[in-house]
């Protein structure tokens, strides 16, 4: 655990950061570019993700599996990175290929309610291309055991360096084109920065080791990239179809609307972003040895811990949901409920802990895949029915509800499967001290200072909320970390 915590602790650290820079960034874009606009920069980076993922051709869940397997820096992972870098590049060409088949229905298609994404389509391939390499990189440096670059770069540098682009634009130094290059430009360097840090960690071993690859291992790496290429699409559709619905039924105007929305939906899901980051290769090498008793440990202290900072963060965004509205302009207002989905739907992929990691490291991840095209065609359903119905709304509702299947879905697979059940009296405990720590926050009258008001109203509900986790010793392992905290300072609870 003490692996998991050290680098989760700093993921989290750059993450919260990230988030912060997100959260100024967010509200800048806002105000300063249009909803066309913002849903152009936020439609290109949804797209290009998806167009990775197919590209990806499954290597990156092969190397969640199978990378302990070829572990052996002084004979260079056995050309693994090698071989990734090959499958990445064929993946891309087979995308561009296509690509180019169907620019001209691309184009077509969004003709009409989309015209600023026609105008700017040329970014999306070398998006792509650099997308598909951050992930190589990324997930190869997490195997490695070194997971923070990933994530400070991401979430510190990139985010740096669009605030910089927003104020280049914000003093009209650049314009709309120049600023949309820069956007695009701060998205690809953190993959260049992920390549430099493999240099430098002196792990870019990219010559090939013929006969390492058994048949048996060959025939299983095949279907695994196989089933990831289906079930990676899958996974990427659903946490990107509403955005892809929405633009089509609403046009880009709603879609620029629902993003900017949909982000503080998302704020809470940063934790265990954190601590997936790292779990990936713990689990994984615990599978190999077969050490159930490890990773159904760390299932329960994951489901724990992350019920306890999720409902924190989801009564503390809720709490504060008006001044929130009220520092976003009036056509954002709208978004509101949205927030709200979005969020319900990420608390229950919170509270489900590390489920997801277990699935797709051990050898029923088959059984993730088809559990994915019934959540995708779930999404599709829903969306098409409530997105004309609330708007905006609808597509967050139908977000919600296929989250949380999915993850009740897993759950109860690996309660029959693999007998691993993660909730106790505690789980009960957590939930009904959020439900008292809210209140004051729902009550108290609203101050006409906005950030006045949110440092009262997240304070009394954050140390309400807090202190009766400590008191109940629901959490055993938040609370060590938040006593430990104290003690820096004197304060012994």
């Amino acid at each position: 655990m003490g692996i998991i915590e050290k680098q989760a602790t700093k993921n989290a650290i750059y993450s919260y950061i990230g988030a912060a820079l997100g959260f100024i960034t967010i509200t800048i874009s806002a105000h300063l570019l249009n909803p066309d606009q913002n849903g152009l920069v936020r439609i290109l980076i949804y797209i290009s993700a998806l167009f990775s993922q197919f590209s990806g051709l499954g290597f990156n869940t092969v190397t969640i599996r199978f990378f302990p397997y070829f572990r052996d820096k002084d004979k260079g992972h056995h050309g693994y990175l090698f071989y990734g870098i090959i499958t990445t590049v064929i993946g891309f060409l087979i995308c561009y290929a296509f690509f180019l088949l169907f620019k001209n229905q691309i184009v077509e298609y969004n003709q009409e309610k989309s015209k600023l994404l026609v105008d700017y389509l040329f970014y999306l391939m070398p998006l792509t291309l650099f997308t598909l390499f951050f992930n190589l990189f990324d997930y190869y440096l997490r195997a490695c055991y070194s997971s923070v670059i990933g994530s400070s770069s991401k979430d510190f540098t990139q985010r740096i360096l669009i605030l910089l682009s927003l104020f280049l634009y914000f003093t009209k130094t650049i314009n709309f084109n120049i600023f949309v290059f820069l956007y695009v430009a701060s998205t690809c360097i953190p993959t260049l920065i992920l390549l430099f840090y493999i240099v430098k960690l002196d792990e870019w071993h990219i010559k090939p080791v013929r006969g390492f690859v058994s048949k048996s291992l060959r025939n299983e790496i095949i279907k695994l990239s196989l089933f990831s290429i289906l079930s990676g699409s899958a996974g990427l559709l659903i946490s990107s179809i509403d955005m892809l619905m929405v633009n089509q039924k609403l046009g880009l105007t709603q879609t620029g609307i629902y993003s900017i929305a949909f982000y503080f939906g998302t704020i809470i899901i940063i934790p265990s972003r954190s601590l997936l980051r790292i779990a990936l290769g713990i689990v994984s090498e615990a599978f190999k040895k077969n050490d159930l008793v490890e990773i159904n440990s760390l299932y329960k202290k994951s489901c724990n811990s992350q019920l306890v900072i999720g409902l924190l963060l989801f009564i503390g965004i809720w709490s504060n949901i008006d001044n929130i509205m009220s520092i976003l302009p009036p056509q954002y207002a709208e978004g509101k409920y949205v927030i709200l989905f979005i969020s319900a739907g990420n608390l229950i992929d919170m509270a489900t802990g590390i489920n997801y990691v277990i699935m797709l490291t051990s050898k029923y991840y088959r059984y993730d895949a088809y559990f994915m095209f019934i959540i995708l065609f779930l999404t599709i359903v829903s969306n098409y029915i409530l997105i004309p119905i609330y708007g905006i709304m609808g597509s967050a509702i139908a977000t919600a509800i296929a989250i949380a299947t999915y993850n009740i879905m897993r759950w109860l697979f690996l309660y029959f499967k693999l007998n691993m059940q993660p909730y106790d009296s505690n789980t009960f405990k957590i939930i009904m001290i959020a439900v008292i720590a809210f209140l004051p926050g729902y009550f108290i009258p609203h101050i006409i200072n906005t950030i006045i008001d949110i440092a009262i109203r997240s304070s009394i509900v954050g140390g309400v909320f807090i202190l009766l986790i400590l008191k109940t010793e629901a959490a055993p392992e938040i609370n060590n970390k938040i006593r430990k905290n104290l003690k820096r300072f004197s304060i012994n609870l």
